[in-house]
């Protein structure tokens, strides 16, 4: 079971057409329907992206930029849109998308975003009242310890850390010692052919973003199934370094999966002081088996 589909061309310009969406805008009290396809153009950022902090917007000519957020649990773009809005002023358009939830939508608005574009497959996986009604929740039940009932973000928490995280040396141990365990690389195709994949009999590479521009994959679960992976079957995550894996699992998690682990420091693993990946840890720093096209 080695299964990785054939990769993709290389890069190409940021005007894309996308399939019909949702629209959630002006402060939350606007959520639509467009039939697809969408057009979208500007200036677009991804949250797995190197440098972000050190990105200025004043010599952007763009009028709109798109911030596309790798996880549930990544918030770099609240950070990095309140940046852009400070610097760019109201008149400038910031949408978010990606792997959003409800909870986030509050904090989105309020750092800076103006609008959410959300793919037909998120909102039906929370729900549409879930995302009309995002911002009515009061700022207490998001983000403190209100009353007797754990905050939202807590209840977060908690589902992340019931997914087993173990580093890639361990998991590979683990791996060879479970004989019905797979290993499912969950990176771009592009991330496949340019920086390798582990050489493991029983992988397979389905991504959880697509490539290039890394919107959420719609068909993720059911190429999941169709892969022959059962609820029962343990599924060892990988992507670069930990963090779409986690969402990939948290998702995995949702749809009745059971014995998940996260591989928590990923094929490349962390930067290292120079700001270089695959040295300090992770599947290849590790000397694990791993091949390239």
């Amino acid at each position: 079971m080695n299964a990785f589909p054939t990769p993709m061309p290389g890069l190409a310009k940021h005007r894309s057409r996308r399939p019909s969406m949702w629209v959630l805008k002006e402060y939350g009290t606007a959520f639509d329907h467009h039939e697809g396809p969408v057009v979208e153009a500007g200036m677009r950022v991804d949250g797995g992206e190197p440098g972000l902090q050190e990105q200025s917007f004043g010599a952007c000519t763009e009028d709109c930029l798109t911030f596309n957020f790798p996880s549930t649990h990544d918030g770099r773009g609240f950070s990095y849109a309140r940046r852009a809005r400070r610097e760019r002023g109201e008149g400038f358009r910031i949408i978010a998308t990606g792997t959003l939830v409800p909870d986030q939508a509050r904090m989105a608005f309020q750092c800076g975003f103006s609008e959410i574009h959300l793919s037909d497959e998120l909102v039906s996986r929370h729900g549409e009242e879930a995302w009309r009604s995002a911002t009515d929740v009061a700022p207490n039940q998001l983000y403190t310890k209100s009353g007797k009932a754990p905050s939202i973000w807590d209840e977060r928490h908690r589902h992340r850390v019931n997914i087993q995280s173990l580093t890639a040396a361990e998991a590979y141990e683990v791996l060879q010692d479970t004989l019905n365990a797979v290993l499912l690389d969950v990176r771009t195709t592009a991330e496949w052919q340019f920086v390798g994949r582990p050489a493991f009999n029983r992988s397979i590479g389905i991504q959880w973003q697509t490539f290039p521009y890394g919107a959420a994959n719609p068909t993720f679960l059911e190429e999941i199934g169709e892969a022959g992976l059962t609820q029962e079957t343990p599924i060892f995550v990988l992507c670069r370094s930990g963090v779409r894996s986690l969402a990939a699992a948290e998702a995995l998690k949702e749809a009745g999966y059971k014995d998940l682990t996260n591989v928590s420091d990923g094929f490349e693993g962390a930067k290292n002081a120079a700001g270089r990946r695959g040295m300090l840890n992770g599947w290849k720093a590790a000397n694990l088996p791993w091949n390239q096209d």
